[in-house]
């Protein structure tokens, strides 16, 4: 191509030199006729030169001619039908890119609207579950305010109540507290638990006495705190308040702290499901007996690790809290099965 120009631009100035010759040959032609016959022999190369100059730009010419019509040939013409075909390809593969990139796109959006119907699933678990512990702490609540009024007593053989276990316990509390002879106990009903009779070797049952007025039970537990131990032949008699069940796995996990802190002599109360510790320093409150074994730990007091509610100990329920596990018993229908019975046995007990 590059060629074709160059030769061309050649051609075009053969041409304008063929011009001039063609228009300065007649006339230099009559001069040379009237010249003398010598002069004209000499003059012939001259002429002969102009001549050769006419028929190289003629020659010229036909080359510009030649090389504009391979210009136009058809090699030309598929030059730029190949162009035309590479950008007709061109433009398929970015379709075909494209609808890749449409692909991994909507991949992608069907992935990620996967992971977020898991998350709302998970979260909705979640809330259920909190719904779940909402409502059981609620039952708890109801069930310890309908306890409020209660004491347990324990040590008292199987069979010793008699007839009437209310009558029983009024007499038995008469003759072991120093109450004022004037003083109403105002006992509403006593009776064991609910469990069954145990074997004649085994732990006999608690009894549970009611009041009609809390001040009532307070003042016969303060007698009892106050004398200490109450003995009746063999067995130790011990009450305390009349706690949830929930409330009573959890007083149980202080049994171990309970046993280091006699053996050391030191002083110590359980309300509720806090441990009151009585040091030299001062009084120190502990919300879980996990708390207090490490401050025992801390002050050099050997005691057995606490154990859980579920028979864990503490290490092993973070274990479980840190890799997703949860107890065979937390599921939904087993806390809809507890709350179930705890309304159960809130009603029966009304009844009695």
């Amino acid at each position: 191509m590059f060629d074709a120009i160059k030769l061309t631009r050649n051609c075009l100035r053969c041409k304008h030199l063929s011009a001039t010759v063609k228009r300065e040959v007649p006339s230099r032609t009559r001069r040379l006729r009237n010249m003398s016959s010598h002069k004209k022999s000499t003059k012939m190369p001259k002429a002969q030169d102009k001549s050769a100059q006419v028929a190289q730009a003629n020659t010229c010419l036909k080359q510009a001619n030649v090389a504009s019509s391979e210009a136009e040939s058809p090699g030309t013409n598929m030059d730029s039908e190949g162009i035309i075909k590479a950008i007709d390809d061109l433009k398929t593969a970015l379709k075909g890119d494209n609808a890749k990139l449409q692909q991994n796109i909507d991949h992608l959006g069907h992935e990620i609207n996967g992971k977020l119907d898991n998350i709302a699933t998970e979260v909705q678990g979640l809330a259920e579950r909190v719904d779940e512990r909402k409502t059981q702490l609620k039952v708890l609540d109801l069930e310890s305010r309908s306890r409020r009024n209660n004491v347990r007593v324990f040590g008292v053989p199987e069979g010793k109540e008699g007839n009437s276990t209310t009558q029983y316990i009024e007499t038995f509390l008469r003759s072991q507290l120093q109450l004022p002879e004037d003083l109403d106990l105002n006992i509403q009903r006593a009776h064991r638990t609910l469990a069954t009779k145990p074997p004649p070797d085994s732990p006999p049952r608690a009894i549970i006495v009611n009041f009609l007025e809390f001040s009532t039970k307070e003042k016969i537990l303060r007698e009892v705190w106050k004398k200490g131990k109450i003995q009746v032949g063999s067995s130790t008699i011990h009450f305390d308040h009349d706690y949830a069940p929930e409330i009573v796995k959890k007083r149980r996990e202080y049994n171990v702290i309970k046993k280091a802190l006699k053996a050391k002599g030191i002083r110590f109360q359980t309300p509720f499901t806090n441990m009151r510790i009585h040091w030299e320093s001062g009084t120190r409150t502990y919300s879980s007996a996990r708390e207090a074994y490490n401050e025992l730990k801390r002050r050099g007091i050997q005691s057995e690790e606490p154990v859980t509610a579920d028979g864990g100990s503490r290490a092993e329920w973070s274990l479980r809290e840190r890799l997703g596990w949860q107890p065979a018993d937390s599921s939904g229908a087993a806390v809809a099965l507890r709350a179930k019975n705890k309304l159960q046995d809130f009603q029966r007990s009304i009844a009695e």
